[in-house]
């Protein structure tokens, strides 16, 4: 017997609904609802299961898109991604955005290029532009005691983009505070994804590496508080300077 999924109730509440039902896609996804390679319901349909608007329904699936969980074919559907030959395992962590951008700022940075460019298809799907459009791209180097540790391509909407200057980097500032501060808005989310790669020609040259060598790609993407992204950011980190580790704290067990 099939079992009939119940939708979980979406709460008016601090968390906004798009990200409420972007957890809870994901979920149904975790579980198989809805299978590798198998549509997903019409956004018509999601907006009435969970009682909600069409924009908030979009914001979920493009976050879901940003991510690789599912592809949207233009005129057919949205599906969901099938895995990878071999599988891919996802791991999914919550941490404070604040004090990860504190340790951030912490780092020197040069700014090797800035230019309004062709959106690269990563860059698309990240920020969620229109096939074909243009963005604005920063080539960033960033330094811990003097050696270089990370090569960062760095993307922003143009109309966000124009609002920042070269000479506005490099200040022991993320850009993404500048950028709150150019829109006068706040960034209240960020998504990261880590996975392996090589360093490829434009790292390579300015980390001092060989082209294939192997190094952890770092892609960031932050949102404002209408739930748009802001930035993207694809890094490629020394593999001799950079490590990422996490801290894992137990619950208090209920007295």
């Amino acid at each position: 017997m099939k079992m009939v999924h119940e939708p979980t109730m979406l709460s008016h509440g601090p968390t906004p609904l798009y990200h409420q039902l972007e957890q809870e896609l994901r979920a149904r996804i975790a579980r198989q609802e809805f299978k590798p390679g198998g549509a997903l319901p019409t956004e018509e349909r999601i907006c009435a299961q969970y009682g909600v608007s069409r924009i908030t329904v979009r914001r979920a699936l493009d976050a879901l898109i940003a991510e690789g969980l599912i592809t949207k074919r233009r005129g057919v559907g949205t599906f969901v991604t099938p895995p990878a030959a071999g599988g891919v395992r996802s791991v999914r962590l919550s941490g404070s955005l604040d004090d990860f951008l504190a340790s951030a700022g912490t780092l020197a940075t040069q700014v090797l290029s800035m230019e309004e460019t062709d959106a690269p298809d990563e860059a698309v799907n990240g920020l969620r532009l229109d096939p074909g459009s243009r963005c604005t791209r920063l080539e960033l180097l960033s330094f811990l005691d003097g050696a270089p540790l990370g090569h960062h391509q760095l993307y922003l909407p143009l109309a966000v983009g124009r609002r920042i200057k070269p000479a506005d980097v490099g200040q022991k500032l993320p850009v993404i505070r500048m950028v709150e501060d150019k829109l006068g808005t706040r960034v209240v989310r960020a998504e990261q994804f880590l996975e392996a790669d090589v360093a490829g020609p434009a790292a390579a040259r300015h980390l001092g590496l060989k082209d294939d060598t192997p190094v952890l790609k770092v892609t960031r993407i932050y949102y404002d508080t209408s739930g748009a992204p802001v930035e993207m950011i694809v890094a490629r980190n020394h593999p001799e300077r950079y490590r990422y580790s996490i801290d894992f704290v137990a619950r208090p067990k209920a007295v």
